[in-house]
């Protein structure tokens, strides 16, 4: 019973806080709860990686997002495939918008996990994330897109690069 009550006092929370963040004159709040299908390339292998994420938008122009991504790769070269998840912070900043649209960078960390199969010691580590995304539907709360995002990092058998389709809905 006392889990449960602490579940309802925690949603009511949760809930306030959000109702608190709406913003006047708008009706949507500085939230946004999104998804993304992409694909994934490492050195030679590639695969598909899925990713969620919960942003924030810090001003008009700039946007943090944490973010968790999975994916599974299959290599030729060892004959196998292998998990790949990264969780990341990221910073978006809009260089470019129109009335429907916009262009943005994105700079972040992201912590990387190889699966033990590929990298048997250094199996996981920081890395760099460098990329940019145009996003359109800006009038609704439903956003999607294009992102492309390259991850540098010392320890990844290569580089990392993901290419995909974006979708957002703002709370």
């Amino acid at each position: 019973m006392k889990k449960v009550n602490y579940i309802i006092i925690l949603v009511l929370i949760l809930s306030s806080n959000l109702i608190i963040a709406q913003e006047e004159n708008v009706e949507t709040s500085k939230f946004t709860f999104g998804f993304s299908l992409s694909e994934q390339l490492v050195a030679k292998d590639s695969g598909e990686n899925f990713e969620v994420s919960l942003g924030y938008a810090i001003s008009n122009d700039m946007s943090i997002y944490l973010s968790a991504a999975n994916a599974t790769m299959r290599s030729k070269a060892l004959d196998k495939n292998y998990k790949l998840d990264k969780y990341a912070i990221q910073v978006t900043y809009d260089f470019a918008k129109s009335e429907s649209t916009k262009l943005e960078s994105i700079f972040g960390f992201s912590y990387i996990n190889f699966d033990k199969k590929i990298l048997e010691d250094d199996n996981n580590g920081l890395g760099i994330d460098l990329g940019i995304q145009t996003t359109f539907n800006l009038k609704s709360r439903f956003n999607y897109g294009l992102r492309i995002v390259s991850t540098f990092s010392s320890f990844s058998p290569g580089g990392i690069l993901n290419a995909g389709i974006i979708f957002r809905y703002r709370i």
